[in-house]
């Protein structure tokens, strides 16, 4: 089974993950770890701590905003540690989805999936009579 590790800014993680076991049900091997009061490098040396410690079991890394500090940190940690692989803009529908699905994939198929559920789970949602694309 798939491990992760939720690595945002504040509470953000913590409260996605409470959220998603609240939903599924215990998320053993999910973890997630907040920048508050890391530097970008501590956080990296955090990471690489954390991948080691799977003792070679796959799994993901999961950050909050593309090109911020967590996602650097997260990069920096994988091509120190193991090389998770790392997406950015972790959503709800992505986590709930990691978190029934995680037995049945390769940590490579289970990102290229959160990625496109990811992206499948942001929509406009139209008003009936509303006028189309408008104001």
């Amino acid at each position: 089974m798939l491990r992760a590790l939720l690595i945002t800014h504040g509470d953000f993680g913590a409260s996605l993950l409470s959220t998603a076991v609240g939903i599924v049900g215990p998320a053993p091997g999910v973890e997630a770890i907040s920048n508050r009061e890391h530097s970008r490098e501590g956080l990296s040396r955090i990471v690489e701590a954390k991948l080691a410690a799977w003792n070679g079991e796959e799994g993901l890394i999961l950050t909050d905003i593309h090109g911020g500090s967590c996602a650097q940190a997260a990069m920096s940690g994988a091509l120190a540690g193991r090389g998770a692989p790392v997406i950015t803009g972790i959503n709800l529908p992505m986590l709930v989805d990691f978190l029934v699905n995680r037995g049945a994939f390769t940590a490579a198929e289970m990102a290229a999936r959160l990625v496109d559920k990811g992206r499948a789970g942001v929509r406009l949602l139209e008003l009936p009579g509303a006028p189309r694309g408008g104001a």
